[in-house]
């Protein structure tokens, strides 16, 4: 409603409608716009970047360490696979060497088994001839025996020689018995077999006087004598005869059964020492030894 004061100075009352247009101001729509100036009009759109731009970080990060992860792995893949290519390579070639010493192998065992049969052959000869040997040694013994004889009826009737008993050549008589004296070196159970293949006994004394005669051949060398503490426990002769300890006829100390000598065992064959004295040693020292028989027996 607008008021209207005429020339005369009446004062009327008229209604009066203007276009919106024309008078815009309104209360309602100042005030939004008054709003929107004081307010930003989107308030929520700076958040949403900044999430956007958080999921595209992430999304970097995940890519890049995926990224890392593909190379790691194919770096060791590589790796893998040349170690797995040696390791074949090896384990073909060591097949192969396998093959190979399977292979000669069985071409030795093949020859070894050829080379057994072969050795079985040469110990057949070999104790056959060694019986032959036996069988010939045996005849040239009794051959030896007999030549021996001969020369020792020969040497009394040209000598005149009243004695009736002599020895075989390389034997020396003492009294009524022939002594051998050997050259060679073998223990004590080979000593006493070699001098049973001469018909004799591995030396068993009997008297000072034989003794004196036996030292003066031996001395000042080893000899192997027919006295042993290995059947019984006790020193006896090879005959089985006691043996009465006498304690000047053994060296100093002797004897002492030593067993540090790394042989086994103790000590219990007796020898005669530089000074023919006796002493105790292992058996199977290699020491000459004597022989003894009666005259008329060889």
């Amino acid at each position: 409603m607008r008021v209207v004061t005429s020339d005369s100075g009446s004062v009327s009352a008229a209604n009066h409608y203007t276009d919106e247009l024309e008078n815009p101001d309104t209360s309602d729509d100042t005030e939004f716009w008054r709003k929107d100036s004081s307010v930003p009009r989107f308030v929520a759109a700076p958040s949403i970047g900044r999430w956007r731009w958080r999921v595209f970080a992430a999304i970097s990060v995940t890519a890049l360490m995926l990224l890392l992860l593909i190379v790691t792995v194919s770096v060791s893949h590589m790796k893998f696979d040349r170690k797995f290519s040696t390791t074949e390579t090896n384990v073909k070639n060591l097949t192969e060497t396998l093959l190979s010493i399977i292979s000669r192998a069985n071409t030795l065992e093949e020859y070894g088994h050829k080379m057994h049969l072969d050795i079985s052959n040469l110990e057949f000869d070999q104790e056959k001839m060694q019986r032959t040997i036996n069988d010939m040694s045996d005849s040239a013994q009794a051959l030896r025996d007999k030549v021996s004889d001969l020369k020792c009826h020969i040497d009394k009737f040209i000598t005149n020689n009243t004695q009736e008993l002599c020895c075989p050549g390389g034997w020396v008589l003492f009294s009524t018995d022939c002594y051998f004296f050997s050259e060679d070196g073998m223990p004590w159970d080979a000593a006493r077999d070699e001098c049973e293949k001469k018909r004799a006994k591995l030396l068993i004394i009997n008297s000072k006087q034989e003794k004196s005669f036996v030292v003066s051949k031996t001395r000042p060398l080893f000899y192997w004598l027919g006295l042993s503490d290995g059947r019984t426990g006790d020193w006896e002769w090879l005959d089985e005869t006691p043996y009465v300890h006498v304690r000047s006829e053994w060296m100093p100390g002797q004897p002492d059964d030593w067993k540090n000598h790394g042989l086994g065992g103790g000590e219990d064959c007796a020898h005669f020492h530089y000074d023919g004295r006796y002493n105790d040693d292992h058996c199977s020292r290699r020491y000459r030894y004597v022989c003894k028989a009666h005259a008329s027996s060889i």
